[in-house]
């Protein structure tokens, strides 16, 4: 199991790597207090705390802060920028956390604790866990991933180009915690607020046919099979009338098992066999 370090808390003082809170407005706290850094500093961390121990190249850089309107400066202006940084960042005379690396610069992971990294390593735990059928433990690391969420990924950093796709990985990605978080705890018997945060989800995502299925499942493991139809034909006409398609295969099935009168969350998901869950059927 990945073991989490807790974040510094607001007026604390540990030492230790300067925390990156990039899950929300960009949050830098630096031996446990806030680091108040310029907008274009801000920007330029949060390129960098994408990807903690990897080089991000130079050319990725400009584009990042500057997308096509980079100056014929840039280069020389981001070498600049960098230097500050790494003083920002640094807790004492001589500490690098910011390395020159060819072809660019790489901020070392050592140095920083990136929440984004805590997520994505959440994400992994939990989804082995499930996959081995250990639902209970899965749901825990899901969520423990899922808390650190504070809103949109560095929702006040102006970023361009590529690092718009690692917002949208991290979103997406996001979307499969919630996914894989319904699932366990559904398959650990648990679902007593299941069905109120999926429709708000699925509200949200209409589009998406796992968030249908899940919906479609707790309705069923709540007793209320006739809702679980109706939310099945729901999502066939949200995908006729907005794709021109049928539900895919998971959709069939989950809608054939609700028919069968099944109820048991693990056959109707076609999850991994785990510890037996005794579930009323309320039909």
């Amino acid at each position: 199991m990945v073991l989490y370090r807790p974040f510094d808390q607001p007026g604390g003082h540990q030492a230790g790597p300067s925390t990156i809170k990039m899950l929300g407005p960009l949050d830098v706290r630096r031996a446990g207090r806030p680091l108040v850094l310029p907008p274009r500093r801000r920007s330029l961390l949060a390129l960098l705390a994408f990807s903690p121990g990897r080089v991000v190249t130079a050319e990725q850089l400009v584009d990042g802060l500057w997308g096509e309107d980079a100056p014929p400066t840039a280069l020389r202006t981001l070498h600049a920028h960098i230097a500050k940084l790494g003083a920002d960042l640094s807790r004492h005379r001589g500490e690098r956390p910011i390395r020159r690396q060819a072809p660019g610069y790489l901020l070392r992971a050592d140095a920083v604790d990136v929440d984004g990294e805590r997520f994505e390593e959440s994400v992994t735990t939990g989804l082995r866990f499930s996959a081995q059928g250990r639902f209970a433990e899965a749901s825990r690391s899901l969520r423990a991933g899922l808390a650190l969420w504070r809103g949109n990924v560095v929702s006040d950093c102006q970023v361009h180009g590529w690092a718009l796709a690692e917002i949208g990985y991290l979103e997406g990605l996001r979307l499969q915690a919630y996914e894989g978080e319904f699932a366990a705890s559904l398959a650990a018997g648990v679902t007593d607020t299941a069905v109120g945060r999926l429709e708000r989800l699925v509200g949200e995502h209409p589009l998406r046919e796992r968030l249908w299925e899940l919906l479609i499942v707790a309705l069923r493991t709540a007793g209320r099979p006739g809702d679980a139809l109706g939310a099945y034909h729901r999502a066939r006409r949200t995908l006729i009338d907005e794709l021109g398609i049928e539900p895919g295969e998971g959709l069939r099935h989950v809608e054939a098992g609700v028919l069968r009168g099944v109820t048991d969350p693990r056959m109707l998901l076609r999850l991994s066999p785990g510890p037996p869950v005794a579930i009323t059927d309320c039909a």
